[in-house]
């Protein structure tokens, strides 16, 4: 009862807001990196790719980075753990062996041994098995984070991932990143968080705060199961592919149909954020694909606790409409985040978000076709 008042109290808008420390990915970007040096202890951690496109991280090929490039811009920023993205849904069998496993273990190690990781961040337990028995002694240096993609929505679920991070011989995680569904679901969060907090007092409490995928998306097992497969087969899955997918058949198409959906998303909105200080340590930002430029304004907008704009903007899955709609967040009402998360979830029969969107959003050019 005293948590939920906490909570409760932390809504209205009328007291001093708290912002949360953030974990944010790294971008191998002068002027970006200026800006998580400069927050200081605003920032808690960093998520980054291994930049080598043999090494599946759950987004496309991208550039590719010497180990020694990259040792120098982590270097660049003390003072912030740093975790290596190793977050693909699944690998090819043959990818288990020792063998195979060289160049990844190879850049861990040349990582690990200069100071600048603390861990890796993991979807596939398998992975952690096949590391393990590669490499175990770096293993045991590095504490293993399972993905927010591993879906972490009850206490049991996060027992299960640390009994597996045990058996493997993993370092056990520091910190912890909940379901994005729990945003929304508060008795939910505080059953979940409570529990974890009991069995382990330290661990820290992450929440996902701008992902803006659909609510309880239903895309999500297949999306990941394609974006794992594009590694695999790079040349036979050029890089647009994914996106040209959800706009034609997925979450785009959805969006487009019932803007509600938008507002129905399980984001952390950066004046929200207080709201959930009794009960997260930190906001996890994501958009790492979008480019420098798009994250200094999402990580600047929650270190400020507030952005007046396009919220679209803001949100890694809905930021690519923001060229076609216009969702003005300083015109969302304040009472947008109690209605949001003391609903039912049934957003059919609902329609509270789908007429906030039509009296708040417009369009600016057209949208998708109709597929009748």
């Amino acid at each position: 009862m005293r948590r939920r008042f906490f909570l409760e109290q932390n809504m209205d808008a009328t007291h001093e807001p708290t912002l949360l420390p953030l974990d944010v990915p790294f971008l191998p970007d002068a002027d970006y990196c200026r800006l998580v040096r400069n927050l200081g202890d605003r920032i808690a951690s960093v998520h980054f790719s291994l930049f080598e496109p043999s090494i599946p991280d759950a987004r496309h090929a991208g550039d590719r980075l010497s180990v020694d490039a990259l040792l120098g811009w982590l270097a660049s920023l003390p003072g912030v753990r740093r975790l290596a993205l190793l977050n693909s849904r699944f690998h090819a069998p043959e990818s288990y062996s020792p063998e195979t496993l060289a160049e990844l273990v190879s850049r861990l190690k040349r990582l690990a041994g200069a100071g600048v990781l603390d861990g890796i961040v993991y979807a596939d337990v398998y992975l952690l098995f096949a590391l393990a028995e590669a490499d175990p002694e770096l293993c045991a240096r590095l504490e293993a984070v399972p993905s927010v993609n591993a879906c972490l929505d009850a206490a049991d679920k996060a027992f299960s991932h640390f009994d597996a991070i045990r058996a493997s011989g993993f370092r056990q995680p520091g910190r912890l990143v909940l379901d994005r569904s729990l945003n929304r679901r508060l008795p939910e969060l505080r059953r979940t968080v409570a529990a974890l907090r009991q069995a382990r007092p330290r661990l820290s409490i992450v929440l996902m705060a701008n992902e803006g995928c659909l609510y309880q998306c239903p895309f999500k097992p297949a999306h990941d199961a394609h974006m794992a497969h594009a590694r695999l087969d790079s040349e036979n899955a050029p890089s647009g592919d994914g996106f040209s997918r959800n706009v034609r058949l997925g979450c785009q198409r959805m969006f487009h149909a019932d803007p509600g959906r938008l507002l129905a998303s399980p984001f952390i909105r950066p004046e929200d954020q207080s709201a959930y200080a009794g009960l997260a340590d930190v906001l996890k930002l994501c958009g790492r694909s979008r480019g420098p430029g798009v994250m200094r304004r999402i990580v600047e907008a929650y270190a400020r606790g507030s952005f007046a704009g396009n919220l679209l903007l803001l949100m890694d899955s809905m930021e690519p409409l923001a060229g076609v709609m216009r969702l003005p967040n300083e015109d969302i009402p304040a009472d947008f985040l109690r209605r949001v998360t003391t609903c039912v979830k049934n957003c059919t029969d609902c329609g509270w978000c789908g007429d906030l969107a039509e009296s708040l959003l417009t369009h600016t050019k057209p949208g998708i076709p109709s597929m009748d």
